[in-house]
């Protein structure tokens, strides 16, 4: 009669042969050796480790007796040299003695299992003992035991694993291979009968399953064709505005490239940017950035001919392909229409939005003979339309790659120069109108670049920003300037307050408070001795953000001047609401005076305005005598230019405070 394995599944077949041959008796094994070897092993560990304790208290005896310390300390020192004590403290009875202490690690002096005794000599106490011991001491036997017990077990499982081998080849490795056959049929397709399983197990059941699934798979292939279309169409264009994307594009110029290469035809390639569509995120949500952008693919699309191709390439950046790129005239024509589409004002969510682009434009052949440099030079155009100042377009010139080389190579000086310190400050004067008296000065930042000398920030600054090293750069000034007023001030030096310029990007970082805070933590430097000084287009930009940060600052008790006053969109509503402590006229408002009519008039309101306000005025750029005594005369307060003196390193502004302390007349004459 045929013998049969009862119905239980694979997983519970497995388990209980696992747990039969394997487990129960390893573990009953090892759990019997340990507890045994534990039972045997501890009270011989105690016993040890009072007589370590008692050998060592005796030791102890005569050296305590006769105060000989030298012998102590060696009494104490081979004590914890054994190998079961991790710390020892001896404490004596005599008056005025510090306990001896010895431990094997520092961190953890009196860790482990403690035991004391008293020292005694003839009835008499001398001291105390103590020792601790290491807890561990019976588990390192334990490990040394463990070898055996592993050899042991190492047997039980090459056994084990004899009667497993039948086991899983009968119930799991057999019933596996008829599933692979029967797999390999239906991937392939084949027209065969479905595979018959009379087995009621886990793998038979499977096999049932298969059978079901082979039916499926010819209407599944029929789907799936059916979805390949649709997905080759969403992988090629974009999900938002539908436009083709760059794997699209990139097929539709090389095949175009190819036909004009082939017929001596000219195509043009248009590199779109959104300019500052970034503060559209950031002040309306990225919502209202992704309907903008679908609004302005839309208008794109419409405003070229059918045959040329608009591609959304990433972000905010899109790409025009024209198919004729001759004549001249006409691709700039076309450039200028589709400046003047995205520049038309739209609603989104009851806001008007008016952006502006840059347009880098690229000619094949001319500027290049494959896609992908015809896309990098439309691509740099379109920089060199930003640099420019924005909202236009920019043809491309081999001259640009030039300029682009040189704009990385100066980045690339930036960063090794913030890490070899390279940077200096020079300190501008700022004085009393009427006195002559030193009021303060302003921070100016200068690269002492070592092959060009002395670099002015003019040359530098648009650099720094564009890589994102500005606000590095800033932290760099705010740090250093508070640094010399701790210097100044332990020297005693009348310095007065020292202003340091803050770009627009490095005010709208949420760390330059952090860093304020902490660099007038570090030097001790007061809310009085510091201003920050901000061009008044920072202040009119994203006045939220502004107020918030401006809010901040007056928190930390700086005050605030608002530098190059008059040349930016001037608003009195801003200086009611931020309030700030100063306002520098702007230097092209001194240079013709006291000669040009209208620059005395704008002069003239801007003190009175800023007298009547309670807000202190700085006159940049005073050079003769003659703008000195018209702006003292109308009441401005301040003076800051060559005729006082020029930016200085910090021991030139040193000497000129030191003049200026002991000069017996003043610097200006009596009007």
């Amino acid at each position: 009669m045929r013998l049969r394995w009862p119905m239980l599944s694979i997983r519970s077949t497995v388990l209980i042969a696992i747990a039969t041959a394997v487990l129960a008796p390893t573990l009953i094994l090892w759990h019997l050796e340990q507890r045994l070897t534990r039972e045997a092993q501890q009270p011989l560990i105690e016993q040890n480790r009072k007589a370590v304790l008692l050998m060592t208290a005796s030791e102890l005896v005569g050296p305590m007796w006769s105060l000989d310390e030298d012998q102590m300390r060696r009494v104490a020192q081979r004590a914890l040299d054994q190998p079961s004590v991790l710390s020892l403290r001896l404490t004596e009875q005599r008056p005025l003695t510090q306990p001896t202490v010895l431990t094997r690690d520092a961190q953890l002096p009196f860790s482990g299992v403690p035991l004391k005794t008293p020292i005694l000599h003839e009835g008499e106490t001398l001291g105390e003992l103590e020792l601790w011991f290491d807890p561990d001491q019976i588990d390192r036997l334990l490990a040394e035991r463990r070898q055996a017990t592993i050899t042991l077990a190492a047997l039980q499982v090459m056994l084990s694993v004899l009667v497993l081998l039948g086991v899983l080849y009968r119930r799991l490795l057999a019933p596996i291979g008829r599933l692979k056959r029967q797999a390999s049929e239906i991937a392939s397709r084949a027209d065969v009968e479905p595979v018959r399983w009379d087995r009621r197990d886990e793998l038979g059941q499977l096999g049932e399953h298969l059978n079901e699934v082979h039916e499926q798979i010819d209407t599944l292939f029929a789907q799936l064709e059916a979805q390949k279309a649709e997905l080759e169409k969403i992988a090629l264009h974009d999900g938002l505005t539908g436009l083709p994307n760059r794997a699209l594009f990139r097929e539709l110029t090389q095949a175009a490239v190819a036909s004009a290469a082939r017929d001596g035809n000219r195509l043009a390639l248009l590199f779109i940017d959104v300019d500052r569509f970034k503060s559209v995120n950031d002040t309306l949500g990225h919502a209202a950035g992704d309907r903008l952008l679908m609004t302005l693919a839309t208008r794109l699309r419409a405003a070229v001919r059918a045959s040329d191709v608009v591609c959304r390439h990433s972000g905010d950046e899109f790409l025009v392909l024209l198919h004729d790129g001759s004549p001249w005239d006409e691709v700039a024509a076309t450039a200028d229409r589709l400046l003047k589409e995205m520049e038309r004002p739209l609603q989104v969510d009851h806001h008007e939005i008016a952006v502006s682009a840059s347009i880098g434009v690229a000619i094949y052949p001319d500027d290049a003979a494959d896609p992908e440099t015809l896309v990098r030079h439309a691509d740099t155009a379109m920089y060199a339309a930003k640099h420019l100042g924005r909202a236009r377009v920019s043809f491309y010139r081999a001259e640009f790659n030039a300029q682009l080389q040189a704009t990385l190579q100066l980045e690339r000086e930036l960063r090794h120069a913030l890490a070899q310190d390279e940077f200096v400050l020079h300190y501008q004067p700022q004085v009393d109108a009427g006195s002559g008296e030193l009021l303060g000065c302003e921070a100016l930042i200068r690269w002492q670049h070592p092959q060009q000398g002395l670099v002015p920030p003019l040359q530098f600054i648009g650099a720094a920003e564009h890589c994102g090293l500005i606000s590095e750069l800033g932290a760099w000034t705010i740090r250093s300037a508070c640094a010399q007023i701790a210097r100044w001030k332990a020297a005693g030096l009348a310095f007065g307050c020292v202003a340091v310029n803050v770009s627009a990007l490095e005010f709208r970082n949420h760390r330059l408070i952090d860093t304020l805070t902490r660099a007038m933590a570090d030097f001790g430097v007061q809310p009085h001795e510091l201003e920050i000084e901000l061009t008044e287009s920072v202040l009119m930009t994203d006045t939220q953000t502004t107020q918030r940060i401006v809010e901040r600052l007056h928190g930390l008790g700086l005050p605030l001047a608002v530098d190059d006053f008059g040349t930016g969109y001037s608003s009195l509503a801003y200086l009611k609401h931020l309030r700030p402590s100063k306002i520098k006229i702007d230097r092209s408002f001194i240079a013709d005076l006291p000669g040009d009519e209208d620059d005395r008039v704008l002069v003239q309101a801007i003190v009175q305005l800023a007298r009547a306000l309670g807000i202190r005025v700085v006159a940049e750029g005073v050079e003769t005598a003659a703008q000195r005594d018209f702006l003292h005369r109308i009441g401005c307060g301040t003076l800051q230019g060559y005729l006082i003196s020029r930016p200085q390193p910090a021991a030139g502004f040193e000497a000129f405070a030191h003049r200026q302390a002991g000069a017996e007349a003043p610097l200006l004459t009596t009007i």
